[in-house]
Parts: structure tokens; C-alpha cells; sequence
């Protein structure tokens, strides 16, 4: 890097520069004829422009075009057709489940309850059945018995009649006994209380054994019960059969059965009619409570549709016994509507505030030079504001104070926001006012600060500050009028000699103090000089580690770019700037302007 100056050379005190140096002397030489007609010296009238103090998508930084999107207020738009939704009722899905979990609990337990009582009627039953024929056998046994131990004699004399009468005395004597047979020792019938049996048929094998067994006599199903009769025969013993008749037994079984049968049809339509009445009472119980709960949600459902169509005074009301859920939701919906209705005022309030900002940055916009460079004489100026908000703090100036001088200014108002920029819009609007409070000989650099310091302290009223730096530069002889306060220093560079050089100036924050003092001073450019005036929103933007960018990096980008024309480097300094920041948002306005001073050579 080439070696740089803390200033320009100091203009050498001569006649022609001191007293007015704004005024064409005998000793200043006449604008060279090659810049007649060649080179636009009339800069754009300040209130004619409209600028974009964006930077484009080509630059590398952010395009923010100026917005015209007003935030309209909540409308309800075309609600919903819920007529069309189809499906069951809360209330009667409630219903519904309720009846059906009765009625499948009911049946569960009269099923259970039927099959219990059939399964203790039918061991009942069984019981009583084992009982009947207990008593059958042991009578049966008995008689048996009794029949051998007296038949024995009456067979040993073979007196075979009455033992026929005994069979038939017997028969007659007790109904449930249909039949008695003996039979000797050789298997013989001897005596038979059917008068249709004949005497002497075999007994077809039956043994001398006390047993019984199930039998059928003239289609009756029977009990024979054997004895065995000893009546002394060396042939053995004989056998008594009776046959107990089972239609008592199977009578009373049937009547059993019956009464089975009758206590399980009492059983079961007392619990289907215990039932129904829990059916009934369920069904009463379930459509009051159902309707306690979806009354109140039906309401809130009202409500919410109100609150849909745009009514922000819906509100729901208190829902007592719905159920703490219920009452919840219409807590909750009170509480929504009313952020609603406080989210919509907000809504409104930045839709007029983002009109009020639209509107002032147009203005902005206006009052700023644009963004294309202009020639006067040797002198190329190009400049542009990249705000980081809707509405920045920077501005800058430049305007023709005659055919040989021009003036350009730059500020940077502290804070940012609506207030800051109309701040700048009135710094801007009081700089070109001051301009005309005199005759243009008369203007230079000092009165200008001054007058700008004065116009800022009664507008901002001491609550605003900026930092400033002006000059008046003739654009013939390159000499240059300057002053600042608390502003960075100009950067010069030379194409020729590749030098860096200032413009330092002293002097306090503009706007604190409608007394404050300023000085100018003056210094002489030469030909090839390339001047940048910038705000600290450029040194002071940081890259990813949180650096900053810094002065260095800006008189490295300026000598690597300074082969460019004015909009040119402009611009390329600006995307060196995005560059570094690598994604990081801009924190500060950033303003670059840019004066190229390329006299022709002298012959």
C-alpha cells in the first residue's frame, strides 16, 4: 500500500485565495474550452428527483424496493357452509353411546343371570332326580327283599297259587309296582302278577343276584329289581323280579323341568324389565346431562362464528355443570376474541404507521439525489443512502452553487426509525434553504455547517444529533472549501501518484447546541484525485466474528477499484461492504458518495 496523508496540501496563501475565494479572479484560469458542451454543469434541481436509495440485486446487498403494502384490517371473508356438514349431534352420539353401553352392560349381565339360574335349577334338578330314584331302588330293594324272605316257604312246598296271589296283592297294593315274577331254582317262572304271563317260561338267564337295571314293561320304562330267593333247593336259588314303574318319577322330573323353566322366562323378564328402566333412566340421564354440555358448546359454536364474520364483541357466557373442559373453552374463547380484537387494533395501528412511514420515505426519496452519477466540468459525483430500516437516518446533498462551484453535503442523524428520518428529510430541506439565504458568492462551507447546525437544533429541539461533513468544491481549479462535525474524514486517492490522503475536519455533533461554533478549512485537489465521503454505517458493519470492517479494508477496496468511474467504484465499494458482512444484517445506514476530479492536461 502506498503511503498516506494525513490531509491535502494546504492551499498557498496568495491574493486569489484569500478574501472571497469563491468569486472567478484575475489569476483563475477559465474553464478549458473541451469541457464546453462536452460535460453536463448543470446538477439535477434538488426538489425535481426521485430516487431509489436502494442498491439492486447486481451489488450483492438486499433489494428492498420502497413498499406501498398496507396491512388491511381483519375481514371475515366467505364463512364456511357448516349447514352442509352432516353427521350426528353431539348430543345424540352422547346418546347413542350411553343406550348402547347400557344395553350391552343389561344383556351381559341378564345372559349371565339366566345362565346362572338354569345351571342352579338344572344341579336342582339332578339332585332331586338322583333322590326319586334312591327312593325307587331302596323301596324296590326292599320289597324284593321282603317278597324273598316270605315267598321262600310257599316255593319250597310249591304251592304256586299263592304265590300268585302274593305277586297280585302286591301289584294292587302299590300302583308304582306294575309287575312281580319268581322263578326257581331251574329258571322256571313259578308266579307272575300278569294274568297274561304263562307259568314255566324260562327266565332267560338270569342269575341268583341282588342287581338292578333300567327296563321297559308294556312300553313303560321300568326299574327291575332282582332278588335272590333261597327256599333250601339242592338246585340253587331262585329269583324274585320286580319292575317299579319310572312315570311318577319321570312325572314329577317333568314337572321339575317345568317349573325350571317358568323360574328362568320370571328370571329373565325381571331382568330384561330392570332393563329397560336402567335403558330408560340412562337414556333420561344421559340426554339431560348431553344437553347441559352441548348447549353451552352450541352457544360457543354461535359465538365463534359471530367472531368469524367479524362481530369482535362476541364473547361466551358461563356454563355451569357443562363440565370443567367446557368451561375452559369458553374461557379460552373470551380471552382469544379479546387478543383478537387487541391484535386487530395493533394490526391497524401499523397499517397507518407503515402508510405514515411509505409516506415519508416517498418524501425522502424525493428530496435524495438519485442514484445515477453527474458530470460538471472535470468533476464526476456519484452517491448513494442504503438505509437499513424502511426509512433511513443518512442523507446527502449536492447541488450547483454556479457555473464553477459545486456543493455536496452528507449527515448521518443518530437513531433510527420515522422520527430520525424526518429529521434527515428537515436536514436536508434546511441545507438546500441555506443555499439560498445568500447570494452564491457569498456561500462556502463555515456558513453552510452553521446554518445546518442552527436548523437542526430548533427542529430536533436537542433530543436529535448528526454528525456532518460539507464542502464547496470549484470544480476548475479543484479547490476545496470543507467543514465537519464528528463526521469521518473524506478518503482521498490518487490514480496518478497512488497515494491516500483526508480531509480532516473538527467540530461538535450537530443539533446539540444552536451555538455551537465550526470552522472550514480549504485544501487543493489534483488532477486524478478520487474523493469518498461515507457514514460510519460503512466502517462500522461486521462480518461473521463480529469485526469490523474499518478503514483499512476501505482504502484497500478503494485502491483496488479506483480504475472505475465514480457510480462504478461507488457501487463496487458498496458490494465489497455486503461482502464482508457475509449474511449479517445491516445494522446502520450506509452512505457512499464519490468525486472523481479529472481535468484535462495541461498543454
Amino acid at each position: 500500500m502506498s503511503r498516506t496523508n494525513t490531509r491535502l496540501d494546504p492551499v498557498p496563501d496568495s491574493p486569489d485565495a484569500s478574501g472571497d475565494s469563491h468569486d472567478a479572479g484575475p489569476g483563475t484560469p477559465p474553464p478549458p474550452p473541451e469541457y464546453t458542451g462536452t460535460h453536463s454543469r448543470d446538477l439535477t434541481a434538488l426538489r425535481g428527483e426521485n430516487t431509489a436509495t436502494r442498491l439492486t440485486g447486481a451489488l450483492g446487498l438486499p433489494a428492498a424496493e420502497p413498499t406501498s403494502t398496507v396491512i388491511a384490517p381483519m375481514e371475515a371473508g366467505e364463512l364456511p357452509n357448516v349447514a352442509a356438514i352432516r353427521g350426528l349431534r353431539l348430543d345424540q352420539l352422547l346418546l347413542l353411546t350411553t343406550g348402547a353401553l347400557v344395553i350391552i352392560i343389561v344383556g351381559l349381565l341378564a345372559a349371565l343371570s339366566a345362565k346362572t339360574t338354569e345351571a342352579q335349577l338344572t344341579a336342582t334338578s339332578d339332585r332331586f332326580t338322583q333322590r326319586l330314584q334312591s327312593q325307587a331302588r331302596e323301596l324296590g330293594q326292599t320289597v324284593s327283599h321282603t317278597l324273598a324272605l316270605t315267598s321262600a316257604t310257599s316255593l319250597r312246598d310249591n304251592n304256586y297259587a299263592f304265590l300268585t296271589e302274593v305277586a297280585r296283592s302286591i301289584i294292587a297294593d302299590n300302583r308304582n309296582i306294575l309287575r312281580v315274577q319268581m322263578f326257581d331254582a331251574d329258571g322256571q317262572l313259578v308266579a307272575d302278577s300278569d294274568p297274561a304271563a304263562k307259568l314255566g317260561e324260562s327266565s332267560g338267564g338270569r342269575t341268583a343276584e341282588r342287581r338292578w337295571a333300567s327296563a321297559f314293561f308294556n312300553g313303560q320304562p321300568v326299574f327291575e329289581f332282582q332278588e335272590p330267593l333261597d327256599y333250601g333247593s339242592q338246585g340253587g336259588k331262585g329269583v324274585v323280579v320286580i319292575s317299579y314303574s319310572l312315570e311318577d318319577l319321570q312325572k314329577q322330573l317333568h314337572e321339575l323341568e317345568e317349573t325350571n323353566r317358568a323360574a328362568v322366562r320370571a328370571n329373565t323378564l325381571r331382568i330384561v324389565g330392570l332393563g329397560v328402566g336402567f335403558v330408560v333412566l340412562a337414556g333420561v340421564l344421559a340426554a339431560f346431562q348431553s344437553r347441559r354440555i352441548t348447549k353451552p358448546l352450541g352457544v360457543l359454536t354461535h359465538r365463534v362464528m359471530q367472531l368469524a364474520a367479524g362481530d369482535l364483541g362476541a364473547r361466551a357466557g358461563t356454563a355451569p355443570g357443562a363440565g370443567r373442559e367446557v368451561t375452559t373453552l369458553g374461557v379460552v374463547f373470551n380471552h382469544m376474541a379479546e387478543r383478537i380484537k387487541v391484535l386487530l387494533e395493533d394490526v391497524r395501528a401499523k397499517a397507518q404507521l407503515e402508510r405514515e412511514v411509505s409516506l415519508a420515505r416517498t418524501v425522502q426519496e424525493t428530496l435524495l439525489p438519485g442514484r445515477e452519477a453527474v458530470t460538471v466540468g472535470p468533476l464526476r459525483l456519484a452517491g448513494l443512502v442504503v438505509p437499513a430500516d424502511a426509512c433511513g437516518g443518512d442523507w446527502w446533498f449536492r447541488a450547483a452553487l454556479d457555473d464553477r462551484r459545486v456543493v455536496i453535503g452528507i449527515g448521518d442523524v443518530t437513531g433510527h426509525g420515522l422520527s430520525t428520518s424526518l429529521v434527515a428529510t428537515s436536514a436536508t430541506s434546511g441545507f438546500a434553504s441555506a443555499m439560498t439565504l445568500r447570494e452564491p458568492s457569498q456561500v462556502h462551507a463555515q456558513m453552510l455547517i452553521t446554518a445546518l447546525n442552527v436548523t437542526l437544533a430548533n427542529v430536533g429541539r436537542g433530543e436529535h444529533q448528526m454528525s456532518s461533513a460539507l464542502a464547496v468544491i470549484d470544480v476548475y481549479s479543484g479547490s476545496i472549501d470543507y467543514a465537519a462535525g464528528a463526521h469521518p474524514a473524506a478518503a482521498i486517492y490518487n490514480r496518478n501518484t497512488r497515494q491516500m490522503a483526508s480531509l480532516p475536519a473538527r467540530g461538535p455533533l450537530l443539533g446539540a447546541n444552536v451555538a455551537s461554533q465550526f470552522t472550514s478549512r480549504q485544501a487543493q485537489l489534483s488532477p486524478g484525485d478520487i474523493i469518498v465521503w461515507y457514514t460510519d454505517g460503512l466502517t462500522e458493519a461486521r462480518d461473521g466474528a463480529n469485526r469490523l470492517y474499518g478503514t483499512q479494508r476501505l482504502a484497500a477496496a478503494l485502491q483496488t477499484h479506483a480504475h472505475l468511474p465514480a457510480d462504478a467504484l461507488r457501487d463496487a465499494l458498496l458490494a465489497d461492504v455486503r461482502a464482508y458482512s457475509a449474511g449479517q444484517p445491516q445494522r446502520d445506514d450506509i452512505t457512499v458518495i464519490v468525486a472523481e476530479f479529472s481535468p484535462a492536461p495541461t498543454p
